[in-house]
């Protein structure tokens, strides 16, 4: 199979994420609209577009995210950091980038009806197999996982060193 190139990823993301904006449903705007661009392409393609997806969440799997995702969301588990990883993928490359930058432009992020709903987007995992079985009729077999055992930085021991690493999320912390 090949792969997708990431400029292809980021059209195909950051077009869903534009055209879910101010829906006052963003999480199901951007679904569907996610939804409607991958049923446009052949099914290798939307496997190959899952696999880039897989690339993009392990690229984030750092402490200094997890950190952030615990200060926007007011805790945050194994499970929820991967649902953050997913909600910061749908909202684009520009977004993405920054944050891979630097966690703390994530404090720039709007909440509320038809902004951002929440930071943690599960069903943004899901599309692409959906669109896949529509497809073919037949399940999606999974991207080889190309997660580490444990995120790429330095751990977080408790708030007082989140405050310190990230000074203006711990200021707006849910």
């Amino acid at each position: 199979m090949v792969g997708m190139r990431e400029a292809e990823l980021w059209e195909i993301v950051d077009g869903a994420f534009a055209d879910s904006v101010g829906s006052e449903d963003t999480f199901a705007a951007r679904v569907a609209a996610l939804e409607r661009r991958l049923r446009a392409l052949p099914p290798e393609r939307v496997r190959a577009f899952a696999g880039a997806l897989e690339e993009k969440l392990d690229a984030a799997y750092r402490w200094d995210l997890w950190g952030a995702a615990y200060l926007l969301g007011g805790g945050c588990s194994d499970d929820g950091f991967t649902d953050f990883r997913r909600w910061l993928v749908s909202m684009g490359s520009s977004r993405y980038e920054a944050a891979l930058r630097d966690p703390e432009t994530l404090v720039e992020v709007q909440f509320g009806p038809g902004l951002e709903q929440d930071s943690f987007f599960e069903e943004y995992g899901y599309v692409a197999a959906q669109v896949f079985e529509e497809l073919t009729g037949g399940e999606m077999p999974a991207p080889p996982s190309r997660r580490r055992r444990a995120p790429l930085g330095e751990p977080w021991a408790d708030d007082a060193e989140l405050a310190g690493r990230l000074p203006r999320l711990f200021a707006v912390r849910a």
